[in-house]
């Protein structure tokens, strides 16, 4: 079979966003654009290059999961985040990596509010669904499935965390994510934060055979991030950096015998499609 089209259609995809992105990227620089929303507004390029090749192949976006998926997926997707950010703060708060907000600061008022902190939550996890979803739509929805069925199960999702995480690469650099870090942080520690996520993302899609599914857990972790570091803010990024990835290394080496299994097995893998049907799903940014 002529797997020419197929492979035509991934350096495709993954030349449109990144162009694009960098595109976007330098006129913020030029005109100076630093608002993080205006940053976060980019992550809805992966998925409207998803559904221009799909409606331009004709293939609709049936492919790309829009089932609910099953309570436990569900539960997995929130239980997850959890626990890898209950194990990434214990240590490093035990080894002195991160320590809690003082009292007054930020992070110290919101910790003695437990319902504002909790509001809160919930306002950004509402805005941040669709904006996780316009990632998800591409990397999950139109990208892994292309990736594993071309390069297999270990080098399809290492490219793809690869081509995840330095997609992040010039949006941090130019919105001042990383200040202490301005290059380390979006070159270096991104890119692989990103491919250490990949298994676990790949997991929950290939697990539910749902889009919404990673797309919940990719923003809620992203809220659950964020306020963990008003809530502990770190003494030493790196190192608390580091810990983060050990956890998230742990969590793909207890998950990739079952992934693996999932992306060998699935019909629609080799079909080159997650199936609507009864079929057990594929795995999907």
């Amino acid at each position: 079979m002529n797997r020419e089209p197929a492979r035509a259609d991934v350096r495709l995809y993954i030349s449109a966003v990144i162009l694009t992105t960098v595109a976007i990227c330098v006129a913020f620089a030029v005109f100076r654009v630093t608002n993080n929303w205006a940053g976060n507004l980019l992550m809805f390029v992966p998925g409207l290059v998803a559904v221009v090749l799909l409606l331009r192949r004709r293939e609709g976006l049936r492919s790309v999961g829009w089932r609910i998926g099953a309570p436990a997926a569900w539960a997995w997707a929130f239980s997850i985040p959890l626990a890898a950010l209950a194990a990434w703060l214990s240590i490093s708060w035990i080894l002195g990596y991160v320590a809690p907000a003082a009292p007054g600061s930020q992070g110290g008022i919101l910790a003695g509010q437990p319902l504002r902190l909790a509001r809160n939550v919930l306002f950004y996890l509402a805005i941040s669904l669709p904006l996780a979803l316009g990632e998800e739509l591409g990397w999950r929805g139109y990208l892994q499935n292309r990736l594993v069925r071309e390069l297999g199960a270990f080098w399809g999702l290492l490219v793809l965390g690869l081509v995840w995480g330095f997609w992040h690469s010039p949006i941090f650099y130019v919105m001042g994510n990383y200040r202490e870090h301005p290059l380390l942080g979006p070159f270096v520690m991104a890119p692989i934060d990103n491919v250490l996520a990949t298994a676990t993302m790949a997991w929950l899609y290939a697990r539910s055979r749902s889009v919404w599914v990673p797309t919940f857990t990719h923003a809620f972790a992203d809220v659950m991030w964020g306020f963990s570091g008003i809530l502990f803010p770190p003494v030493a990024e790196v190192a608390n950096w580091v810990v983060l990835q050990g956890v998230q290394l742990a969590i793909t080496l207890l998950l990739w015998r079952k992934l693996r299994a999932l992306l060998v097995l699935t019909p629609s893998m080799r079909q080159g499609a997650i199936t609507s049907g009864s079929g057990r799903a594929a795995c999907p940014s």
